[in-house]
């Protein structure tokens, strides 16, 4: 009888555990014995409290971010995963972030007005604290030179406990380009120092400045207001009517202003009976009673060219008098003139 085992190894372990930090950002980094085409997994961790900053990662770093403190002592570790089976974790060298970390280069800032060069210095950023609180003191070394004669570079030391520093040299000459860059130095820190990177600046004096600024400026400018023109041209474009078009709006216009003048005549012509019998109507109500001694209480009356009569009768219970044309009525008095 034969019997068949499968044998599961572990994965190798990860090789060169490191830890770097530059300003308290710390990251830990190894390197892999596997193939890249594996399947293989890492977990990375402190031993402190045995707090895992990155679980199954196929990189080959570790980003620890925001460190409890700055004053600890740090032991990482990392170790291989692969279906289920782990590697031996593998530790990296005793970290202490306020001595082991690298304080980075400051930022290095230039003004140069009246012949006068102002360097202001800003102390590097950290990611856990400010460097004031780490150090019991904390100093910049300035290098300042004419562009072109950086061996003739002059070095100043400067303690100051505010973030930023301000060294001013005064003398300068006029057109003379000056570059600086400037270190950071905290006491009792012992790893290596770099500095920045260099800055430059011409001195230019303040009246070609203006002028050259006005020369930049003004273009710009006229180009600015020619763009806004174009554009409202654009929205709002000049159009010209054609010919045959204006002649037959006018046209429109001609006929649309000959219909209102014949409705407002019609209208008149409408109006005008009703105003006249208005008018009748008013004259009749100042006239007087006919005379009781006239024949048949019958009264001529003019008006308008019209012959009418007041009837001065008892059987009418209306206390207004009653008025009739007499001409309309009577044939015989078609033809009586009127003389009012």
């Amino acid at each position: 009888m034969s019997y068949c085992f499968t044998l599961e190894t572990k994965p190798a372990a990860p090789q060169n555990v490191k830890v770097t930090s530059i300003n308290m950002a710390t990251v830990v980094e190894w390197t892999s014995p596997h193939n890249t085409m594996s399947n293989v997994t890492y977990t990375a961790r402190y031993m402190k409290e045995n707090v895992s900053i990155c679980v199954n990662t196929k990189e080959l770093k570790c980003d620890v971010g925001k460190l409890p403190s700055v004053f600890g002592l740090y032991i990482f570790q990392v170790r291989a995963e692969d279906q289920g089976l782990f590697s031996e974790w593998v530790k990296a060298k005793e970290f202490l972030p306020n001595k082991h970390t690298i304080i980075g280069p400051p930022t290095v800032h230039l003004v140069i007005q009246n012949n006068t060069l102002d360097v202001h210095v800003r102390a590097p950023v950290l990611k856990v604290g400010k460097l004031e609180d780490l150090f019991s003191q904390v100093s910049y070394i300035i290098r300042y030179w004419t562009e072109g004669f950086e061996e003739e570079a002059v070095e100043k030391k400067v303690t100051e406990a505010s973030e930023d520093v301000k060294l001013r040299v005064k003398g300068l000459q006029s057109w003379n380009r000056y570059c600086a860059q400037a270190m950071v130095v905290p006491k009792g820190y012992k790893n290596a120092k770099q500095f920045s990177a260099a800055v430059c600046v011409t001195n230019t004096p303040v009246l070609i400045s203006c002028v050259i600024a006005a020369a930049i400026l003004l273009p710009l400018a006229i180009l600015a207001a020619w763009l806004i023109y174009k554009v409202y041209r654009f929205l709002y474009p000049k159009t010209k009517l054609p010919e045959l078009l204006k002649v037959c709006v006018s046209c429109e216009l001609s006929e649309k202003a000959k219909i209102s003048e014949d409705k407002d005549s019609e209208l008149t012509s409408v109006l005008a009976p009703i105003q006249e019998v208005e008018e009748d109507y008013k004259l009749l109500m100042h006239m007087k009673s006919a005379p009781a001694f006239y024949p048949n209480h019958l009264y001529p009356l003019c008006l308008k060219n019209s012959l009418f009569t007041h009837l001065n009768q008892p059987c009418f219970t209306s206390t207004q008098p009653s008025y009739y044309n007499v001409a309309d009525t009577s044939p015989e008095l078609s033809h009586t003139n009127c003389v009012c």
